[in-house]
């Protein structure tokens, strides 16, 4: 290799490596920054939600490729008072079959993963691709009536990783 290819090379990790210290990630969101802040980071979230203790939630969803959506909780005053992946079975058990809607869905989790028609039963269904237990590729199906409320929530494997030959 030349001076000059090795210069280059040189140059492109560098540039790569600026370009990945900029992205920005729930996940580093530290307590006590600013609502501001944090939308500035991030961008606008999927969902705003007013929180019962005066405060406000931000769900940033990372689907369809990432098996990860992100609550960040701001207190009163507007400063980030926790932050947490929340794709697992003990939150998806929040959802309430007969009660909860496609928009109560989107507050808790917003953009899913794929969205599904299943024509015999006329119903909507969404699909957010999960790590059960850290490990397991998994996917929660929530299905919607024509009115849009929840009918079931149900867990399968990814069909993702499962069509893709990802599974040995």
């Amino acid at each position: 290799m030349s001076l000059q290819q090795k210069f280059r090379c040189f140059a492109l990790t560098l540039a790569c490596a600026a370009l990945l210290g900029g992205c920005a990630h729930p996940q580093l969101m530290e307590p006590g920054m600013s609502l501001t802040a944090v939308e500035s980071e991030l961008g606008a979230p999927d969902a705003k939600v007013a929180l019962e203790t005066g405060g406000m939630r931000f769900v940033y969803s990372l689907q369809p490729m990432s098996e990860q959506v992100w609550w960040i909780d701001f207190n009163e005053k507007g400063e980030v008072v926790s932050r947490q992946n929340v794709l697992d079975r003990e939150h998806f058990a929040l959802i309430r079959p007969g009660v909860d809607t496609k928009e109560t869905v989107w507050n808790l989790f917003g953009k899913c993963a794929e969205e599904s028609h299943f024509a015999l039963v006329n119903q909507d269904a969404w699909m957010y691709r999960f790590l059960d237990e850290g490990f397991f590729h998994m996917a929660c199906w929530v299905q919607f009536d024509v009115k849009g409320v929840v009918t079931e929530v149900g867990h399968t494997i990814d069909p993702w990783w499962d069509r893709d030959g990802l599974f040995f």
